[in-house]
């Protein structure tokens, strides 16, 4: 444990400057650091997207979305006279007071739209580790070198033809029935067949497999090639959630698939249908040429190169220096990214920093005072502190997804509802303002935040938190602790309030975080213990919609979130931003919080 010698009242941002705490004298408060806990392995199911799987047939030509995919401008403050906020907070839409750097892009084009030569070669540099896992290796290597049977329409999380033109799924949803293009080939010239869909999805999905698990197969028992060009899915019970996982699996080639040492591919192996061929590799990089038969229309740029960096500053140093052009960079580094010489395209990252009750605290059992704790955050100033590099959303999914409800309810910043509600659950501030229970004999409210240590974004919000349940009469003792040591807390609901961030699912189906059987301690990811029958039913509901019809999972999605928000589990504060960081030479950054950085990259260009 360490104690802290500090003002509780002095503003969260005022302590962190650059990742650091800076403590002011004054009064004594005690903040825990656990380090020394440590996390049993554990394997968590990649979410991906899912769109219209109802029986219908895919245009055989890809059309341009309906609107671009874009980065949200930040919404910015005001000062507000509505009743219970503070003068610092804002109406969303009001006139920005904090400056946006003229390097920041937060409008972005359509590739349609964006002119310019053909040609050159790009670098593009990405921190991590070169594995040989095929399903670990970069996004942008993925994308490069490999297509899927869909994709993700970027402006709305919707699925789009890929390597299948068409596909249906029968009415019990026990069957999805792929039709393939007849004009794509490997790059070793091969053409692609239903063989290859095959050979694939067996590999990926045998009880043997030992890589890096990225596809749910769900109730997936075997796939079926009807002839050359179509493939026939069959499932134990109806799993609407494959198409979009599986149908996003990157098809190899049938040899590969059965290769001995899959996913552990050698650079020889590493065939796909992609716009880029890889021609090398070695533990720091990646070259690739373009693929003038790509089925979509060959690629702008001659060649393509990826260079991997132990670390961030690695890579930032890279590209100040020069030896890259275009960097990713994750939620929590604007800081450091705003200072480079480059342009920086902005997009809503594909996760939300999330505020989890514990249902099994008996404080936090009660609705009527996690609605209060709900009123009592102001959103916005926390959105204002950040600079707006963040979104404010109001429940687990980003409001542009296509089975988003409308006309969703949210909670409005209200000092006042808060105080009322916490009235009626049998709290009340005496003269001290701590808000006691008289039915317990006069039993002080005392929370426990847990959130990870040194994260840029999760530490310094726990402060801002703290902060704001104490102006209402909670005490909430702060614990901040390793990754490893509060996740093992997640996942033991050892915890009132955990702090959080965690990825929005593409699919309709997020049984993962809110169906009531999924709040096993030690192993499910409804770390809250919520339940509710009509949440329930209506996620059974969604995973097996007749013919797996999107109007039917829409309405299944719209009536788990009408449920969630009053029910209050969780508070949604913020979907963080990503960032594409490029030189000027660079044209067609496109980047979605649904398809990813890299879903254009053919349409990639670059001047000198």
């Amino acid at each position: 444990m360490r104690t802290y010698q500090t003002d509780p009242g002095t503003p969260w941002h005022l302590r962190y400057r650059q990742g650091k705490c800076v403590f002011p004298p004054g009064h004594v408060e005690t903040i825990t650091f656990d380090m020394n806990s440590r996390l049993r392995t554990r394997i968590l199911l990649a979410f991906v997207a899912l769109a219209a799987c109802t029986p219908v047939r895919i245009p055989t030509s890809d059309a341009t979305p309906t609107r671009p995919a874009t980065a949200t401008k930040p919404v910015a403050a005001s000062p507000s006279t509505s009743s219970g906020q503070s003068p610092s907070a804002a109406a969303p839409g009001a006139p920005t007071a904090t400056r946006t750097p003229t390097n920041l892009v937060t409008s972005i084009p359509t590739p349609a739209a964006i002119d310019g030569p053909k040609g050159g070669a790009l670098t593009i540099g990405v921190a991590g580790a070169a594995s040989t896992d095929v399903n670990a290796l970069p996004e942008i290597v993925q994308s490069a070198l490999f297509d899927s049977l869909l994709q993700i329409d970027p402006a709305d999380g919707s699925l789009k033809p890929a390597l299948a033109e068409t596909y249906q799924v029968s009415n019990d949803g026990m069957a999805i029935t792929f039709r393939l293009r007849s004009n794509v080939r490997f790059h070793n010239g091969d053409a692609l067949t239903a063989d290859d869909v095959v050979a694939t999805l067996q590999a990926f999905s045998a009880p043997t497999f030992r890589g890096t698990p990225l596809t749910d197969f769900g109730t997936f028992t075997r796939a079926t090639a009807l002839d050359a060009q179509t493939v026939q899915l069959t499932f134990s019970d109806a799993y609407c959630p494959a198409l979009t996982s599986i149908g996003t699996l990157k098809i190899l080639p049938r040899p590969i698939a059965m290769s001995p040492n899959l996913p552990r591919l050698t650079p020889a192996q590493l065939i796909g249908t992609g716009s880029f061929k890889l021609t090398a590799r070695t533990d720091e990089q990646f070259t690739f040429e373009r693929n003038p038969e790509y089925y979509r229309g060959a690629p702008h740029l001659d060649s393509l190169t990826v260079r991997v960096y132990a670390d961030a500053s690695a890579a930032r140093a890279a590209l100040t220096a020069r030896q890259i052009d275009v960097l990713p960079a994750a939620p929590g580094e604007y800081p450091v990214i705003q200072r480079l010489d480059a342009t920086i395209v902005a997009t809503d990252a594909p996760e939300l920093v999330t505020l989890v009750y514990n249902l099994d605290t008996p404080t936090l059992n009660d609705p009527r005072v996690r609605q209060a704790l709900t009123y009592a955050l102001d959103r916005q100033v926390l959105l204002n502190d950040l600079g707006g590099h963040a979104r404010l959303v109001n429940t687990s999914a980003l409001p542009e997804f296509w089975a988003y409800p409308p006309n969703l309810p949210g909670y409005a910043f209200d000092t006042g509802k808060a105080k009322q509600l916490l009235t009626d659950a049998g709290w009340r501030a005496n003269g001290d303002g701590v808000l006691r229970s008289p039915a317990q004999n006069n039993k002080a409210m005392r929370l426990e935040l847990w959130t990870e240590a040194d994260d840029p974004l999760l530490e310094p919000l726990a402060f801002r938190l703290r902060e704001m349940y104490g102006a209402l009469g909670i005490q909430v003792e702060l614990e901040l602790n390793d990754r490893p040591g509060w996740i093992t807390r997640a996942f033991e609901h050892r915890f009132d309030l955990l702090l959080l961030s965690r990825k929005i699912p593409l699919d309709p189906d997020q049984r993962w975080y809110w169906q009531s059987d999924q709040n096993a301690k030690g192993s499910g990811f409804n770390f809250g213990s919520y339940a509710n029958s009509r949440v329930d039913s209506a996620l059974k509901d969604s995973l097996r919609a007749p013919s797996c019809d999107p109007r039917t999972r829409a309405a299944s999605f719209g009536e788990i979130h009408r449920a969630l928000i009053p029910d209050a589990p969780a508070v949604f504060l913020f979907a963080p931003k990503k960032y594409l960081v490029a030189r000027d030479r660079v044209l067609g950054l496109a980047p979605s919080p649904f398809a990813g950085d890299f879903w254009n990259l053919r349409d990639w260009r670059v001047r000198d």
